[in-house]
């Protein structure tokens, strides 16, 4: 085989090599992008938040029916006395927070995958538990896949 027709057989191979690769990193950036993450939220779990973003915090890995045994990091109880959340979902699920126990009551409020809501978002009614307004509200949260519901 002549020097001219090595390099072409060379670079072909070249070629094949770096296509591969590209094909190879494209595959991990790609599988790597399902986790995303909310602020002050570890990878993989949704988060509810006694204030602000970053204040006592309670995670949730899975979905919960029933906040009344649940505490945040301060000791105070969940239930009706959220007033900011994160996702950090690592499945791409939405975090949809419902008004009682079992998903009951209808929906307070949802968030996207690597979104959040902080307290200033919520409306309040000044009431916590009574239905009305988003913060001081939820006490269950269901994990859903992408849905067509308005979610922060």
């Amino acid at each position: 085989m002549s020097t001219i027709g090595k390099n072409a057989a060379f670079r072909r191979k070249l070629a094949a090599v770096a296509g591969a690769t590209a094909l190879l990193v494209g595959g991990g950036i790609a599988t790597a992008s399902t986790a995303s993450a909310g602020p002050s939220c570890p990878t993989g779990y949704h988060c509810l938040f006694e204030g602000g973003i970053g204040t006592a915090v309670h995670n949730y890995y899975n979905s919960d029916p029933d906040f009344t045994n649940d505490t945040f990091s301060s000791g105070h109880g969940v239930n009706d006395n959220s007033w900011a959340a994160s996702n950090s979902s690592s499945g791409g699920y939405e975090s949809h927070y419902y008004y009682d126990v079992n998903y009951g009551g209808g929906l307070v409020f949802c968030v996207n995958p690597g979104s959040s809501v902080d307290y200033n978002q919520l409306t309040d009614d000044g009431v916590d538990g009574n239905h009305y307004g988003q913060r001081d509200e939820a006490s269950s949260l269901l994990m859903r896949p992408s849905t067509t519901v308005s979610c922060f």
